[in-house]
């Protein structure tokens, strides 16, 4: 007489399935995410350079008894704003201050340009933001800089249009 043998478990084959399928769904979410990451420190970029040039404005605006050929970009301390954590550039320099993801500057044109870094160097992406006041210098409203080819990755799947130069617009 036989026996009716139950066997519980799987085999080691059904076991390497699931755990190549698992693998792939992680390989998927972790590019989504690391994706996901660098959107909301370009948010962060955006809205420190933007936050920046409004006080830059308001600067402007605040000293408006000066002529055009006298006015004179204004040095952080003079923007009256100040973001958490801030540290020191790697440049000394009365324009610019760092954020934890962000070196942000004040720049010769009437622009504020937030440049992403990774530890010590010049990271991939940055975002650059035009003031009203200075009309004739505003090419748009906000323009990403891309460093390096992972830089116009970021900068294309943000929604921007880039050609041979390093900066990208608006689409």
């Amino acid at each position: 007489m036989k026996k009716n043998i139950v066997r519980a478990g799987f085999t080691l084959t059904e076991l390497m399935a699931v755990v190549i399928i698992v693998a792939i769904l992680a390989g998927i979410a972790a590019g989504s995410y690391k994706k996901a990451v660098e959107r909301s420190r370009y948010s962060d970029g955006l809205v420190a350079a933007t936050s920046m040039m409004e006080s830059v404005n308001r600067y402007y605006l605040n000293n408006d008894d000066l002529d055009d050929d006298e006015r004179t970009r204004p040095t952080i301390a003079q923007a009256d704003i100040s973001f958490p954590n801030t540290k020191a550039c790697k440049t000394a320099s009365n324009y610019c201050t760092k954020t934890k993801f962000f070196e942000i500057t004040i720049k010769d044109d009437g622009s504020v340009e937030a440049v992403r870094y990774k530890g010590a160097t010049k990271g991939d992406y940055g975002v650059r933001v035009y003031s009203d006041v200075f009309g004739s210098n505003q090419r748009s409203d906000k323009e990403c800089i891309y460093y390096n080819k992972t830089g116009k990755d970021i900068c294309v799947s943000l929604g921007y249009g880039c050609g041979t130069s390093m900066v990208c617009s608006k689409i």
